[in-house]
């Protein structure tokens, strides 16, 4: 799929701006509730319709999901069942519906609200396990609990753009734009070509490569650029095996992937196939 985009750019700078204000905005609270964290990392401004404080002392089933029930009860108390019986969210209640980016989300069923669920099944389990259930919480408690869940590869379906937001206002990556969800989209749809049509073999590496290049306004189709950054991408999970005899420093990287097999990453194929990324990102809309 060819797209236009150039990054970075005005949008990109538009959207990181708002962004970062609401996270700013927000981060001043001096807690949030669990369901008013789960919507700020999935994208979701918090009205003041979210912010209800739950008395755990009246909750008399604590379980991992009182408060994935709390928001999925609140989520339903925005659709109305109009004369015909058909269920609408009433223009009134459109206020509570807002990304953090400005973005008018339809309905209740986008990604970001499947997003907050999830965040607060994990919270719940958390709350489960150390037998504690805070019905409030200091704001970057829960950032950086969320943060280690990432780390650790406990989350795998989140979108990192909001989490990004709120890191950067403690200093971590505070020179990284924030690119937008369809931004990524584009690039994981740009990446999906090779010498055979199909995925490159190190096509996650160099897609992050690619958005670390954007972060520091750098050319993502570079060679002197990205190859050095997938190498270090690559050394760094010790991926590259250097005692192979066809490890060649800065020209051919011997790298053993998940499933144990050995692929090398030769710096020439990859210009070939960072030439073929940019011409397809360059070519008209079909």
């Amino acid at each position: 799929m060819a797209t236009n985009i150039k990054l970075p750019g005005s949008e990109i700078i538009d959207f990181n701006l708002k962004v970062e204000n609401q996270a700013k905005y927000f981060y001043g609270f001096k807690t949030w509730t669990p369901v008013m964290g789960a919507l700020l990392l999935s994208g979701i401004v918090p009205t003041d319709y979210w912010h209800t404080v739950l008395d755990m002392a009246d909750v008399t089933n604590k379980s991992a999901s009182v408060w994935a029930e709390q928001l999925r009860h609140l989520m339903h108390g925005l659709w109305e069942v109009d004369s015909t019986g058909e269920g609408k969210i009433h223009e009134r209640n459109r206020k509570h519906l807002r990304g953090l980016d400005g973005e008018a989300l339809a309905t209740t069923a986008s990604s970001r609200f499947h997003d907050a669920y999830r965040v607060l099944r994990l919270w719940g389990e958390k709350c489960d396990d150390e037998e504690q259930y805070q019905s409030e919480v200091e704001p970057v408690r829960f950032v950086a609990w969320l943060e280690e869940l990432c780390l650790y590869d406990d989350i795998h379906f989140f979108d990192r753009t909001w989490l990004d937001a709120f890191l950067k206002l403690h200093g971590l990556g505070s020179e990284k734009i924030i690119l937008p969800a369809s931004v990524v989209e584009s690039f994981k749809k740009m990446t999906n070509i090779g010498d055979d049509d199909g995925w490159h073999r190190l096509g996650s590496e160099i897609l992050k490569a690619q958005h670390e290049a954007i972060s520091q306004g750098r050319d993502p189709y570079a060679i002197k650029i990205i190859f050095p950054l997938v190498s270090r991408i690559l050394d760094d999970r010790g991926a590259i095996n250097r005692s192979s005899e066809k490890y060649v420093s800065g020209k051919a990287l011997p790298v053993t992937l998940e499933d144990g097999s050995l692929y090398v990453l030769k710096r020439e194929s990859l210009r070939v196939h960072l030439g073929r990324l940019k011409s397809k990102s360059c070519a008209p809309p079909q």
